[in-house]
């Protein structure tokens, strides 16, 4: 799928995606990468939801974020308790759905100008 885009200020967004793949601004990704309005981690370790742990993000710590949107794959699927508790005493909401809604809802919000850090696992 192709998105058109509404506004861009130099922002990084979702510009297609498909099963296997994702486009940041026009460019085309197939391994699991994070991504906020500024910056791209390629080649993110986490492949699938089981491999989510508490130091997943270090490498994004220095960022000022306040939502996390992780697109897990085709389905939706749901991280475990005791990382959902460990998120909210860090007072960082997270949030688990299929890469097409969270590549939708980044764009949204990273147009809104939110703290938004987008994780997807291809």
């Amino acid at each position: 799928m192709k998105f058109h885009l509404i506004q861009s200020d130099n922002k990084n967004l979702i510009t297609g995606y498909d099963l296997n793949w994702v486009e940041v601004n026009q460019t085309r990704h197939q391994s699991s990468l994070i991504v906020t309005p500024d910056q791209l981690l390629l080649e993110w370790s986490v492949k699938t939801i089981k491999d989510i742990k508490e130091n997943s993000f270090e490498v994004m710590k220095a960022l000022d974020f306040e939502i996390i949107l992780l697109g897990t794959g085709n389905k939706q699927e749901h991280l475990e308790p005791r990382l959902l508790e460990y998120f909210s005493k860090k007072n960082i909401a997270i949030e688990s759905m299929s890469n097409q809604s969270a590549c939708r809802t980044y764009n949204i919000l990273a147009n809104e100008e939110r703290k938004v850090l987008l994780g997807l696992m291809l």
